[in-house]
């Protein structure tokens, strides 16, 4: 009876599971989520972060499948942190630790708001400032073509200037002028028109973007 004990104790505490389904996986690494072959496939998740510079220099976790947009609601809703930071390892693997997160900011209330670009910053366990917030409210997107939404986003962004005046004398906030790698973070790149509003309103301060994390990129072609 004690033997079996030990046994399923073990294997609660060490053997590692997929924070998705939940199944056993054959793992070395016990200190951090993972992810189960079977699933990092259902998500397209590649092993190495997929780049590109249009409209602007991107890194994502995956291209925007119907599993990666189930999986992105389901963690919208609750918030699972587990998960978000499995799904980062491949942005996490290829970023220059000098490196310095600015989530962006959706613009509905804190209660409502998506929590994944401060959730990856966690993730990708890099010093974060969040200096965007939102000026003005934005309509969804999923309906509007490419020249609505870079309408629907244009000065939507200012600096966060409670923010900075507390962070002025912090380690975090002198990196700025440390030509420290600053990257913006969001959760999906579809034609960039947000993550482009959020680089201009840095870029007007004398704050330079080198370009947007985010978990799934769309394909080109397949946006109105």
């Amino acid at each position: 009876m004690l033997t079996s004990i030990k046994s399923c104790l073990k294997q609660l505490l060490i053997e590692p599971s997929c924070v998705l389904c939940k199944q056993p996986i054959n793992s070395t690494t016990t200190d951090q989520p993972v992810l189960c072959k079977p699933c990092q496939q259902h998500l397209g998740l590649a092993e190495i972060a997929i780049k590109g510079m249009t409209p602007l220099p991107w890194r994502a976790a995956s291209w925007y499948s119907p599993g990666m947009r189930q999986w992105i609601l389901s963690v919208r809703r609750q918030r699972n942190f587990s998960s978000v930071r499995a799904i980062c390892t491949s942005l996490q693997r290829d970023l220059a630790q000098q490196s310095l997160l600015i989530p962006i900011p959706g613009w509905k209330a804190k209660k409502r708001s998506n929590p994944l670009p401060e959730l990856m910053c966690r993730g990708l366990e890099r010093p974060t400032l969040q200096l965007l917030q939102r000026c003005r409210p934005t309509v969804g997107q999923h309906r509007l073509n490419r020249t609505q939404r870079v309408s629907n986003q244009s000065g939507s962004f200012s600096l966060n200037q409670t923010l900075i005046k507390e962070q002025e004398a912090t380690h975090h906030w002198k990196r700025l002028s440390q030509q420290a790698q600053i990257w913006l973070v969001d959760d999906i790149l579809t034609t960039g028109a947000t993550a482009l509003a959020a680089r201009r309103t840095l870029q007007a301060c004398g704050i330079t973007a080198q370009g947007v994390l985010c978990l799934a990129r769309t394909p080109r072609g397949s946006t109105p």
